[in-house]
């Protein structure tokens, strides 16, 4: 039932593609009540068009559509009407909400980047290369995401520019459809491409983004040599002139550092305690014999799995990157979700365990894992957050 689903959807999608557009009469009334004017917007269909066979999703930010707005019945100038409720609204400036895959797809349509059968290999390349994290299904930039494109930005700023790449998706169309000689595209990108790819001084641009400015003023704490950045398997770090045959002095390029945070949680393997380090993926607990020992496993989240109670549910990572919380106990145990679930008790069963949902229009929600009793944030601040 699952692949007709899929096929039903598919085809549905593909068929609404070459139906006529769907026709909307909106209507708005303005009440002028002296000091104050209060506006009801209403809508109707005239035509239904591809909507008889397929709805568009919409993202809960995008704020309501035409299919959203209740009719208005006919009304005449001076008609007397009963108030039923008056909604106050109150905007503030907000910056855009964050990408959902959803939506970058939408923005990468509009900008004419990439192709309905590339878009999902530009989705896991952010994922998969740590460009950008996906958290409550929102992509947001990662340290080497944002040290990536400073550094690109910087060294070739025509080529990072969003009408580079769709002018550069115009001209394979046009090679394509053979209105365009492949030799002559590969040649107009790569004469100036080579050119400032030899300009770019690779001690001067990791000196510059990561504000090594006042290393030339530093002394190795071992003998007293001077510091150099030196390239390496994981990167670019700070070592010392004499390094690595005299002195084996080396730090990493970033100074903030998470210092590690003890827990009370011991170690499956040795029995030694553990604590919460910070890696490139997040926080994991860490056994604290390392290297000896080099177990590790994710920070429970101080919630029991609602499907065995006997697991502790944590972030975890898809093969693809994307974040879910799901059981320790797998593969014993499949339980997962893609919402974050926040130790708080559901007031109607009183199980610890509810995920949490932040949207523009409907606000903060919370559900229980258990028996799916949905609250309102207003309804949710009472409870209290339950330490174990």
């Amino acid at each position: 039932s699952r692949q007709f689903k899929l096929y039903q959807l598919i085809w549905r999608r593909f068929v609404a593609s070459q139906m006529t557009p769907a026709v909307f009469e909106t209507t708005k009334v303005d009440f002028d009540l002296g000091r104050f004017v209060f506006r009801a917007t209403g809508s109707r269909v005239l035509f239904d068009g591809y909507h008889k066979l397929y709805h568009e999703a919409h993202e809960p930010e995008e704020g309501k559509t035409l299919d959203d707005l209740p009719p208005i019945p006919p009304l005449a100038q001076g008609d007397v009407v009963t108030v039923k409720q008056i909604t106050p609204n109150q905007h503030f400036t907000e910056p855009p909400p964050r990408f959902s895959e959803a939506s970058l797809v939408k923005e990468l349509e509009r900008l004419g980047i990439g192709r309905p059968s590339t878009y999902a290999s530009i989705i896991s390349t952010l994922k998969t290369r740590w460009y950008a994290t996906a958290k409550d299904r929102r992509f947001a930039p990662t340290p080497l995401g944002e040290t990536v494109w400073q550094v690109m930005k910087r060294s070739f700023p025509d080529v990072f520019e969003v009408g580079f790449t769709a002018q550069m998706e115009d001209e394979l169309d046009k090679v394509e459809e053979g209105d365009l000689a492949w030799q002559q595209v590969l040649g107009d990108f790569w004469g100036p491409f080579a050119k400032a790819l030899d300009a770019v001084d690779v001690q001067k641009l990791i000196h510059d983004v990561h504000d090594l400015s006042g290393l030339h003023k530093e002394k190795c704490p071992t003998c007293g040599s001077g510091l150099v950045v030196r390239s390496g398997r994981f990167g670019p770090f700070i070592a010392c002139a004499r390094y690595p045959d005299e002195c084996r002095f080396t730090r990493p390029l970033r100074r903030d550092k998470v210092p590690d945070r003890p827990t009370d949680e011991i170690c499956q393997e040795c029995g030694a305690p553990m604590v919460i380090k910070t890696g490139r993926y997040g926080e994991f607990l860490a056994c604290t014999k390392f290297p000896a020992c080099k177990h590790t496993r994710p920070v429970p989240l101080g919630v029991k799995c609602p499907k065995c109670g006997v697991g502790d549910l944590a972030e975890r990572r898809t093969r693809k990157g994307r974040n879910f919380f799901g059981c320790l106990r797998y593969p014993e145990c499949d339980y997962s979700t893609w919402t974050r679930p926040v130790p708080v008790a559901c007031p109607s069963c009183g199980f610890v365990g509810m995920e949490e949902k932040q949207t523009k229009t409907k606000g903060v929600s919370r559900k229980c894992l258990k028996c799916g009793h949905e609250i309102t944030v207003e309804e949710a601040a009472p409870a209290e957050s339950v330490v174990s």
